[in-house]
């Protein structure tokens, strides 16, 4: 099943970024806040760690600053994820990674300082049960 899922990031893998829509929605409002695009449910569902995977190995991948490669590091890390049965969480210390559009896992460490900020990567890491930062 994994297999199948890192085979169909690598086959949507593309250079070409999305088109900016935000000229287009400015000033749309919805006509009570969040009421129509963020509709009431009676339960959330919380992300199970791991996937859902029983004995899935994670790995961590750290973004600190934007990736100039993005297409490429994408390819390889899951390529990497391919080959060796393994889930890849990117662990990012910045807004916007841009790896979300490919399909990874990403999870936004935030904190005020570098003291806040590790324990929050921290406690991502024990719920992933992440053994491996890169």
């Amino acid at each position: 099943m994994a297999s199948e899922r890192w085979s169909e990031v690598i086959s949507r893998l593309t250079a070409r970024a999305p088109e900016a829509l935000d000229d287009l929605t400015a000033g749309a409002e919805a006509p009570a806040a969040g009421r129509d695009f963020f509709p009431a449910v009676e339960a959330v569902l919380m992300p199970q760690p791991a996937l859902a995977r029983p004995g899935a190995v994670c790995i961590g991948v750290r973004v600190t600053e934007p990736v100039a490669d993005l297409v490429d590091r994408a390819l390889r890390l899951a390529a990497f994820a391919l080959e060796k049965d393994v889930e890849v969480i990117v662990l990012s210390h910045i807004d916007e990674p841009g790896f979300e559009r490919f399909g990874f896992r990403v999870e936004r460490i935030s904190g005020e300082d570098a003291a806040a900020r590790a324990a929050c990567e921290e406690q991502v890491r024990r719920f992933w049960n992440i053994d491996l930062v890169l």
